[in-house]
């Protein structure tokens, strides 16, 4: 779920507040400076995702997630090696 621009641009103002009001402490201004850079961060990669979602038709939907069955064909060289008195085909036949 994408948490909406006004509430980042709300705690964007909150951050640029709290450190105006903090403009002597050094180390205070930079760590709300950090937390407005965050901000900004979250705002402009969640504009990206959004902009760049494909747009994914609903046949190619149906091809990836698997109602069109695909049918594999048999390895016929697969099926032609001697196992030496082996009983099955897979590693767990005894």
């Amino acid at each position: 779920m994408a948490v909406a621009t006004d509430t980042i641009l709300r705690k964007i103002q909150r951050e640029l507040t709290e450190a105006q009001k903090m403009a002597t402490d050094e180390t205070a201004v930079k760590k709300h400076a950090a937390n407005i850079q965050l901000l900004c961060e979250l705002l402009t990669d969640e504009q990206s995702v959004l902009e760049s979602e494909p747009n994914v038709t609903d046949r190619e939907l149906k091809a990836m997630m698997g109602s069109e069955a695909v049918k594999r064909q048999p390895d016929p060289a697969h099926d032609s090696i001697d196992h030496d008195g082996a009983n099955g085909k897979s590693l767990f036949d005894f």
